[in-house]
């Protein structure tokens, strides 16, 4: 038999749904302040587009850079426009502080939210014993949420399969992983010892981790056309592996195209997310919160000039 033909690694048994999980990027003002027309109105557009699961507050939505006074605003207006489409807000928690992080949780759970993005304390690496602190205090003080932990190497540390195992058996309403970076071997263990938990990978992980398991789609740059987004997601679902190949070399260029038009970083993940949210409404501010620097304007148009001349049907009419 060949590869697609060959059973996935694990039947589904995650407590979350295989989807296409979508970020939202926050639009700021010349004043920072959020610009709640055209929030609103980029929600509502990626809910039009069939992206259902939706977030704030990850790396691309500058949770790590926002006060409290702009975090409730921020959650206010998302819960509210998401609600109004028919689905529920999931909410980013970046911080070195647990307190404040139970805090965001608190005043959440107090607007009727339920699900979380839970990212590690960043200011130092957490050891076993913090781990399971910081778990305990937050999953475990929280039975009545759900959480999705974001993996990524900015905490100082990245989990591991088995720590996942561990982290699920313990917890029932840890339902999932947003992964940044996993290789093939990392892939093969996360659905053989954490099966419990819906893993989500990026456009460059999925081509393979869907044909390993039931991998769920974290978008990025296949956000700028959400039809196609959608189509690569459901061509690893369906296991398609010409199709997967096909539309992933499509999206590494587009991504190459991305890094020289943006020019040498570092950058936050927020400078090119917000780009493809202006590829898709030409309205949609490029600047992030200080100190940190959005893309330039010329950046942008190199970019979607890329796109219309070398990957056309990834730009809308």
């Amino acid at each position: 038999m060949d590869r697609t033909e060959r059973e996935p690694l694990s039947t589904d048994e995650a407590r979350y749904p295989r989807t296409v999980l979508a970020a939202c990027c926050v639009p700021w003002d010349e004043s920072g302040e959020v610009a709640e027309e055209l929030f609103r109105a980029s929600i509502a557009d990626q809910v039009a587009q069939d992206l259902r699961h939706l977030y704030v507050f990850g790396t691309a939505g500058e949770g790590y850079a926002v006060d409290e006074r702009r975090f409730d605003q921020v959650v206010d207006v998302f819960a509210d426009e998401s609600r109004r489409h028919g689905v529920d807000p999931m909410v980013g928690l970046i911080s070195p502080s647990l307190p404040v992080v139970i805090g965001r949780i608190e005043r959440c759970v107090a607007r009727g939210i339920r699900s979380f993005q839970l990212s590690l304390p960043s200011w130092g690496a957490l050891n076993d014993a913090e781990l399971a602190t910081f778990f305990a205090q937050t999953c475990g003080r929280f039975p009545e949420a759900e959480f999705l932990h974001y993996n990524l190497a900015r905490s100082g540390r990245m989990l591991t399969p088995d720590d996942y195992a561990t982290l699920a058996a313990a917890h029932p309403n840890l339902v999932a992983v947003k992964h940044t970076r996993a290789d093939y071997a990392t892939v093969h263990g996360l659905f053989a010892k954490a099966p419990a938990l819906r893993h989500f990978v990026t456009e460059a992980t999925y081509s393979y981790a869907s044909l390993v398991g039931p991998a769920g789609f974290l978008v990025s740059i296949a956000s700028v056309r959400p039809r196609l987004a959608r189509e690569y997601f459901d061509a690893g679902v369906a296991r398609d592996a010409d199709a997967l190949l096909a539309i992933c070399a499509e999206l590494l260029e587009m991504s190459g195209e991305l890094r020289r038009a943006v020019g040498p970083g570092p950058h936050m993940d927020g400078a090119f997310d917000k780009i493809f949210a202006k590829v898709r409404d030409p309205r949609f501010p490029l600047a992030l919160l200080p100190p940190y620097q959005g893309a330039s304007d010329a950046a942008f148009q190199a970019f979607r000039a890329a796109l219309r001349e070398r990957h056309p049907r990834w730009v809308e009419a």
